[in-house]
């Protein structure tokens, strides 16, 4: 017989159809710095921005620029119905790139010779991005249930059983490409990508719409190792996180006013944080240093656990059991042990929001896109006893399980008492999850089937949100 133990502290007893038609162009505002280097964005800048530009903000047409356009991200809203509320399918993703009437529309530049000063333009055709198939609707698909709505598979037999039906214009895209990105010693090829999407929600094809709206994305990484694949599959996942952060979007699919939702389920309103999100790129070997330092161990009145640095001006993520009733923790860095003041919880998710004095260290990078099974993990804790803090165990990402109405991520990576609320990093060394329990035998013994919060999930549940 096998049962459940969270994890805490020692001493607790534990779809879509491809087509080209129409035309489209999107804006952006274009403008010089006080040190003569040109900005592209969504949005006019504002504020000190303004006040250090060069000549006046241009609003120019994307399709004649650089994809080099940064587009804000909105932290999305986690399904406030715990039973999953309405099923979603993507009917329909289609292409509307046909730009002057063009069957080749430029969208964007490959960039090469030395520091990337040469430049051709990238025209669309089959190939040039892959977005066919089950391709673009994998990246929807991904992000609506890392954030708890039902997403079924668009196929005509599964998708006939949705309760809503999404259809989805890419009405802009942009790529900039370059083989020969030099920074310091160091080259090799980048990208950069923007999207902006066209959303229509209906009850069936065909109906009146109960939502249409506009969303945007972007994805930099236009640096050596940077590369090229998924680059606008991760701008066009960041958009469908900008859809999920629209509250009248989410209150249509959820039937729940998605702003009350949230005030009910943050006492204490959200907590703007600097949070640092990654590019995929590097390792987790190669970052290991900065990557240990961001877990701490949490020192409770009733045993230990882990915890993982999130923002560097001291806010902290680490399970609810591992805190219980405590308001104030500790939190040892290292030879460091300082106070810690539990900000929020939700024993729901099993999160918890700390707050203490990080003492100079570095957050956490996190992750933009979810991990896939088979993708490997990287487990940082402090099992079983204090003294061994910032143990690293590794696992893979065995499947994406549904615990008792809660969506989990299940590893075969040791994880033991003590871990709970530790961080669980990809291969680029970005945090993907938190750990929070496992299966063991009446012996005690572990299973190797453990559980993780994904890191989406629990930033969301604490009332996290992005400066």
């Amino acid at each position: 017989m096998a049962r459940v133990v969270r994890f805490a502290g020692v001493g607790l007893v534990m779809a879509g159809v491809m087509c080209a038609s129409g035309i489209a162009s999107a804006g952006v505002y274009k403008w010089r710095d006080a040190q003569g280097n040109w900005h592209f964005s969504d949005t006019p800048p504002s504020g000190g921005a303004t006040k250090g530009a060069q000549g006046k903000v241009e609003e120019v047409v994307l399709s004649s620029n650089f994809a080099d356009a940064k587009v804000a991200i909105k932290l999305p809203i986690a399904n406030p119905r715990h039973n999953g509320g309405a099923s979603v399918a993507l009917d329909s993703f289609g292409l509307k790139l046909d730009i002057a009437g063009s069957s080749n529309a430029t969208i964007g530049r490959a960039f090469s010779g030395k520091d990337c000063t040469q430049s051709t333009d990238v025209q669309w055709s089959d190939g040039a991005v892959d977005l066919k198939g089950k391709v673009a609707e994998g990246a929807v698909a991904e992000r609506f249930r890392n954030w708890g709505y039902l997403f079924v598979d668009g196929s005509e037999s599964a998708g006939s059983l949705a309760d809503l039906h999404l259809d989805a214009e890419l009405v802009a895209m942009k790529l900039d490409l370059c083989n020969s990105i030099a920074m310091g010693n160091t080259f090799g090829a980048g990208s950069r990508g923007y999207v902006k999407v066209r959303w229509t929600l209906r009850v069936q094809a065909g109906g009146e719409p109960l939502y249409s709206g506009v969303s945007a994305g972007s994805f930099d990484a236009w640096h050596p190792g940077g590369g090229t694949k998924g680059t606008v599959l991760k701008a066009l996942a960041a958009a469908t996180d900008n859809l999920l952060g629209d509250h009248a979007f989410v209150d249509v699919v959820t039937g729940v006013n998605s702003a009350h939702a949230q005030a009910a389920a943050v006492p204490a309103g959200a907590t703007k944080m600097a949070l640092v999100y990654g590019d995929g790129s590097g390792s987790f070997r190669g970052h290991s240093d900065e990557v240990l330092r961001s877990a701490v161990t949490v020192r409770t009145s009733h045993g230990h656990g882990s915890g993982v640095l999130i923002d560097a001006s001291g806010y902290a993520l680490t399970n609810a059991h591992v805190v219980g009733a405590d308001a104030q923790v500790k939190v040892m860095l290292d030879d460091d042990v300082v106070e810690a003041r539990v900000v929020r919880t939700d024993r729901h998710v099993d999160v918890a929001l700390l707050q203490f004095d990080p003492k100079g260290r570095k957050a956490a990078t996190v992750a933009h896109a979810e991990p896939h099974a088979g993708d490997p993990l990287y487990v940082v804790g402090t099992p079983l006893d204090v003294r061994l803090s910032h143990t690293v165990t590794q696992g893979i990402l065995s499947a994406v399980r549904e615990v008792d109405g809660a969506r989990l991520y299940q590893t075969d990576a040791a994880v033991n008492p003590g871990n709970s609320g530790g961080p669980v990093f990809n291969e680029s060394g970005e945090l993907v999850a938190l750990s929070v329990s496992g299966l063991v035998n009446a012996e005690g013994s572990s299973l190797n089937v453990n559980y993780l919060i994904p890191v989406g999930r629990a930033l969301s549940a604490v009332g996290a949100t992005v400066e």
